[in-house]
């Protein structure tokens, strides 16, 4: 069976015709210009930022995963192709290798670089799992025509060469036995297939391989979290995600020719709208919780998808968005790489030498190592290292107790933990700043008179003084305070050097309050 593609004038994107498949997606002629960066279009990646993917590369890249683009080839692109790994065609029955030279229509290549386009290489784009391997399986000519014998073909050879994710950016009207057939040959070995869920309006019938149960059906939406105009509607609709106005990666010997760009003058990127490129921003997605999380299975991944997906239009699952917009954060915060936000270590200190400061750490993930940190300058929690904050040598236990040097200094309890292999460090808000003298009482009845020496408490055995700086407070022979009537006393109190401390110096309030 043939198929042949027809053309929706308003955004020039191909639909799905009858009995047809052909690619989902086409050029925007939306001029775009993008500021400078580590990639110079990643400012203009809208779909990338909306679905909170830059959230989740701390944890992974991509990296250990391969995806199957079945599409028209991929590449070549200086910013796709090293992620490239040689390709295989299946055209009208016949089978040729190096599928990944051979792109003749353009669409897979855009597709591929949505999934992944390298990141940080100062040019063009970042894919959304950057360090992920695209395998190209070409089916499509070079107007945009394929059958779904090839199609079957090239689903099964996909499976066959370890891909976790597969990418079907094309569609029908109907879908044969042996398409089925592959596509539970994939589901068998726990490879999850995504499928766009066509173009063709609202008013379109199902589009296949999406309406089929097997696969997780993508339609697209716009930069204000609208359906595009083109999308089609239907209970097989599983997700929704960005898919108007798409920077991404076409062919590097044919840019030359691209009146549009995205990411640079003369560059080889352009702009197309389609649920092709909804769908691939799924397949990078899932790309991403595998490489995180390699014995998930694509039944798991499906679930957790759809799952976490952010409602759109009516409350709840409906016709128009399936159960909403992609999360990548969601995604991962239900992996269990987050908590409700980033959780930090706590400390239970009275800022005190001599007393033990103790580490805290409820709802982290498996530590690997404690230390505490000595700070010139207090601070909330925070994953950043801390300016003017030097570890103390041999504090790596969960309790520490101050020292003489901690006098003045504030501390800080860090974590060391592992999220999917890579390190973090998060610290605790700072304690109270370490003291060498303090008060037995904060607070004191009207009237009453307290002894120095029950009220100084010090590590220091030296000579205790205290003066009164201000408030209704009286010391008698420096050796007895007196509350005279209701306020705050502020008081400079002194313990003399005496070894193994200096001379010690604190001010403190004291309130005080009526009698009962």
């Amino acid at each position: 069976m043939r198929w042949g593609p027809r053309t929706l004038l308003a955004f020039v994107f191909a639909i799905l015709p009858s009995m047809a498949i052909a690619p989902i997606s086409g050029d925007s002629v939306h001029a775009q210009v993008q500021p400078l960066g580590v990639d110079i279009g990643y400012d203009g990646q809208w779909g990338l930022q909306l679905i909170h993917a830059n959230e989740v590369w701390a944890i992974t890249t991509g990296s250990g995963i391969t995806v199957a683009v079945i599409d028209s080839g991929s590449g070549p692109n200086p910013d796709l192709s090293p992620n490239i790994l040689p390709g295989r065609s299946f055209m009208r029955g016949r089978i040729g290798d190096d599928a990944a030279d051979i792109d003749p229509l353009g669409h897979g290549t855009h597709v591929a670089g949505i999934i992944a386009a390298q990141a940080n290489n100062d040019i063009g784009i970042a894919g959304i799992a950057p360090d992920a391997r695209i395998l190209p399986v070409r089916i499509l000519d070079a107007s945009g025509d394929g059958s779904e014998s090839d199609l079957a073909l090239g689903i099964r050879y996909a499976v066959d060469q370890g891909v976790r994710v597969i990418n079907l950016s094309l569609g029908g009207n109907s879908q044969t036995a042996a398409l089925q057939a592959a596509l539970q040959y994939a589901a068998e070995r726990s490879v999850l297939v995504v499928a766009a869920a066509g173009n063709g309006g609202p008013t379109s019938d199902t589009t296949y391989p999406a309406g089929n149960d097997l696969t997780l059906a993508v339609t697209a939406i716009d930069q204000t979290s609208n359906a595009a105009s083109f999308t089609q509607r239907g209970d097989y609709i599983d997700l929704a995600a960005p898919g108007v106005s798409i920077c991404s990666t076409v062919r590097s010997d044919i840019a030359v020719n691209v009146k549009t760009t995205c990411a640079g003058a003369d560059s080889p990127y352009n702009l197309k709208s389609g649920t092709s490129m909804a769908a691939a921003f799924v397949s990078g997605l899932a790309a991403l919780m595998f490489s995180a999380r390699p014995t998930l299975t694509a039944v798991q991944a499906r679930e957790v998808l759809i799952a976490t997906a952010t409602d759109l239009g009516e409350p709840g699952r409906d016709t128009t968005f399936g159960a909403g917009l992609i999360n990548a954060y969601e995604v991962f915060l239900a992996l269990g790489y987050f908590a409700d936000a980033i959780v930090y270590p706590t400390v239970s200190s009275l800022g005190r030498i001599g007393k033990e400061s103790l580490g805290l750490t409820p709802k982290l993930p498996a530590i690997q190592r404690f230390q505490w940190y000595r700070c010139l300058t207090p601070g909330e929690a925070t994953v950043v290292f801390p300016d003017h904050c030097t570890p103390i040598a041999r504090a790596q236990q969960s309790t520490y107790i101050p020292l003489r040097r901690d006098i003045g200094s504030f501390l800080r309890f860090t974590t060391l933990i592992s999220i999917a292999g890579t390190p973090e460090i998060r610290f605790s808000a700072t304690t109270p700043r370490i003291t060498g003298v303090w008060t037995s009482l904060t607070a004191i009845e009207v009237g009453k008179q307290i002894a120095l020496k029950q009220l100084v408490q010090s590590a220091s055995k030296g000579n205790r003084s205290m003066r009164l700086i201000s408030g209704p407070c009286t010391i008698t022979r420096t050796t007895t305070l007196i509350a005279k009537q209701l306020g705050t006393c502020k008081l400079r109190i002194v313990v003399d050097a005496k070894a193994p401390y200096p001379r010690l110096v604190n001010t403190v309030e004291i309130m005080v309050f009526p009698r009962p």
